[in-house]
C-alpha cells in the first residue's frame, strides 16, 4: 500500500493549564466555589494556591489556573487576588495558620505565637497602648522609665531589691495593718515629727535615751515610773 492512500493522522489536542477570571460565591472547607463567565467555561469551585498570599473572600474576582495535574486529577487553583468586594478589609493567610487581618485601617496579627527580634531595637509608639495576659514576665539589665501619672490596682506585691533610692515631694501611705522588721539599724531624720496613736502607744526596748537641747514635756494624768 502505497503513503498516498495513507489517511493523515494527527495527534490528540492535550488539555493544559488556562487562565480565567472568576467570582468567589461560597467556600467549604478549603474549596471556593467559583462563578465564571460562560464563555470561559471555567471551574465551579478551586483551591487557593500557596502564592496567593491575600484569602479571597465571597465576591472577590480571582484569578484561577485550570488544568493544574496533581496525581492523576486535575485541579484548578486560584492564584490571585484581582479585585476585593469589601475594600477595606483582608486576610494574609500564611503557611501555618498564621494570619494577618486587616480591617478598615487596623492590622492584627494572629498566631499562636509572635516574637519581635531586632538586631539593634524595636520601637512602639502610639496614643494608647493595651497589654493583656494571663501572665508575663519582664527581663531588662538597665530600665529608664518615666511617667506623668501612675495609677494601680495589685493583689499582691513581693519586691526583692538590694538598695532602694526614693526622692518623693510628698509621701502619704494610708494601711489597715503595718508590719515592719529592720535587722540593723532603722534611722529616721525629719525636721520636725508627730506621732498620733489612737488607742495604745507600747515601746520596749533593753536601753532607751532621749536627749533634748531644750525641754522636754511629759503630761499625763497618771505617770508610774519605775
Amino acid at each position: 500500500m502505497s503513503n498516498a492512500s495513507m489517511p493523515s493522522v494527527s495527534p490528540l489536542p492535550q488539555a493544559g493549564p488556562g487562565l480565567v477570571s472568576a467570582v468567589v460565591t461560597g467556600r467549604a472547607d478549603k474549596w471556593f466555589f467559583l462563578d465564571t463567565a460562560p464563555a470561559a467555561a471555567g471551574a465551579d469551585r478551586a483551591l487557593r494556591a500557596e502564592s496567593c498570599l491575600v484569602e479571597p473572600e465571597c465576591g472577590d474576582t480571582v484569578l484561577v489556573c485550570q488544568g493544574v495535574a496533581v496525581g492523576l486529577t486535575c485541579v484548578p487553583y486560584i492564584l490571585a487576588v484581582l479585585s476585593r468586594a469589601d475594600a477595606q478589609h483582608g486576610v494574609l493567610a500564611l503557611p501555618g495558620g498564621a494570619r494577618i487581618r486587616a480591617d478598615a485601617g487596623a492590622l492584627a496579627f494572629v498566631a499562636s505565637d509572635i516574637g519581635l527580634e531586632g538586631s539593634r531595637s524595636v520601637s512602639m509608639k502610639a496614643p494608647q497602648l493595651d497589654m493583656t495576659a494571663a501572665q508575663g514576665e519582664l527581663k531588662f539589665n538597665r530600665l529608664a522609665s518615666t511617667v506623668g501619672e501612675f495609677s494601680a490596682s495589685l493583689g499582691s506585691v513581693r519586691t526583692v531589691a538590694q538598695a532602694v533610692t526614693s526622692t518623693v515631694g510628698r509621701l502619704v501611705q494610708k494601711a489597715t495593718n503595718s508590719f515592719r522588721w529592720t535587722e540593723n539599724l532603722d534611722e529616721s531624720r525629719a525636721g520636725r515629727m508627730r506621732l498620733q496613736v489612737a488607742e495604745r502607744f507600747h515601746l520596749k526596748s533593753r536601753h532607751a535615751s532621749v536627749v533634748a537641747e531644750g525641754q522636754v514635756k511629759i503630761d499625763a494624768e497618771k505617770i508610774d515610773l519605775g
